[in-house]
């Protein structure tokens, strides 16, 4: 812990305080009390919680476990303060394996695995008061029973849970908390809210047909997990493809070394002021890394060629985007930015290349892309020319919005400068 930033540390220990005083308060004041259970159901609830726990898959250091479904389901059958008690222990039981290398308590820090288990108490703890504020009582045996009130439990546990794992990534990253939190959600919402019903399920027929009824309710669960999986892992192989290509086409020309990524930092930036959705951002980040692959197939004389291009030579370089379009055609999940690939440097007037499109037949996203990728060519150093000052490259920008440019492209860069002007200001 020695090593953590100051900040860090104080939310830490803040945080186990929080932890502890809450738990203190709502056990001396009786909204969570113990019930009696055997246990055999008890270690087997332990088992499943650890289990569940151990098959975690982590994608951007983000936890997707199926553990929530036993959470949800010891909550209705046994109450707060054994559902507390099992996932405690579940947790430090648990195994998951990350990077091909096993992890359990005695070879992560401590002061991870207790904000860990904080973060599962906590969460209970006011989903339990919530629970009871809008009239959740003891489970009755009915599928229907507390209905309502279980989903107010996971929506509370959810939006604490997330909070708490958003104020680390905003100390960590030194982001904003909101940004951490928009960032996280929608991934923690979809193995929150995935597993509620499955819970629920869980509880309704363990009391129904004991340990069979469970494992036959675990199959689905498993599968879900095994879809998360398979998600996670087209992910990944997708930006390993990318990534691949883009080192690729930066091995073949060093003039444009990081090109890539500095335009699809401009695109996203742009995107963010137009309100892209983050799944229109990803697509757009995946267009912008990838839409000169195309001078793969250009010959290294005249792509590194230090002097003026002939008429000649300049018609061959026209021609990568239709290279880059035809070698990224057959690869699945790219069919979305094939389009900005191929017509990145076509016009608002019409007079682009390779097609000469008219404003109508394009998408605003070739523009944010065309455009991001003008501003990085102008503002760098290229084989036949020094690189543009800022100014130089601002002036040139106003002055083809409407010919080169789209105007509510351009708009929306100048208000991204703005807002970056601002924030060195304060």
């Amino acid at each position: 812990m020695k090593k953590l930033p100051l900040n860090l540390k104080i939310y830490l220990i803040t945080t186990y305080f929080i932890t502890f005083i809450s738990f203190l308060i709502c056990f001396k004041t009786e909204h969570i009390i113990f019930s009696s259970i055997s246990s055999d159901i008890f270690i087997f609830f332990i088992f499943l919680t650890a289990l569940t726990e151990s098959l975690t898959v982590i994608f951007k250091k983000i936890s997707f476990s199926t553990s929530f479904a036993i959470t949800v389901a010891c909550f209705i059958l046994f109450g707060a303060l054994n559902t507390i008690i099992i996932s405690v222990l579940g947790f430090i039981f648990r195994s998951p394996k990350y990077n091909n290398k096993y992890r359990h308590i005695f070879n992560t820090p401590f002061y991870g695995t207790l904000f860990n288990l904080c973060s599962l108490v906590l969460p209970i703890i006011y989903g339990n008061y919530f629970y009871k504020l809008v009239g959740g009582t003891i489970y009755a045996g009915k599928l229907s029973s507390n209905l309502l009130q279980i989903i107010v439990f996971s929506i509370v546990f959810y939006i604490v849970n997330i909070f708490m794992i958003s104020i680390v990534y905003s100390i960590m990253n030194k982001k904003s908390i909101i940004y951490s939190f928009i960032s996280n959600s929608k991934l923690v919402l979809l193995n929150t809210f995935a597993m509620a019903p499955f819970g629920i399920i869980l509880a309704f027929v363990f009391n129904l047909y004991s340990y069979v009824g469970v494992i036959l309710v675990l199959v689905p669960i498993v599968l879900t997990k095994y879809t998360f999986y398979l998600y996670i892992q087209s992910k990944s192989q997708y930006v390993q493809i990318v990534d691949a290509l883009m080192l690729a086409m930066e091995a073949r020309d060093k003039y444009t070394e990081g090109h890539s990524k500095r335009v699809a930092e401009i695109s996203a930036n742009i995107a963010k002021e137009l309100k892209y959705n983050d799944w229109k951002i990803e697509q757009l980040n995946m267009a912008a890394l990838l839409h000169d692959v195309g001078k793969i197939g250009i010959n290294d004389e005249i792509l590194n060629k230090p002097g003026k291009l002939s008429t000649e030579e300049f018609d061959i370089i026209k021609t990568h985007p239709l290279i880059g379009y035809n070698i990224l055609k057959d690869i699945k999940n790219l069919e979305n930015v094939l389009p900005i690939i191929r017509n990145h440097h076509e016009q608002y007037d019409g007079n682009g290349y390779p097609d000469g499109k008219k404003v109508e037949e394009l998408s605003l996203d070739v523009f944010i892309v065309q455009l991001a990728d003008s501003i990085d060519a102008m503002s760098t150093d290229r084989p036949y020319r020094k690189a543009l000052n800022h100014e130089m490259v601002i002036e040139e920008v106003k002055k083809n919005s409407g010919t080169q440019f789209h105007p509510k492209v351009v708009a929306a860069y100048f208000k991204v400068l703005e807002k970056q002007k601002n924030k060195v200001r304060i």
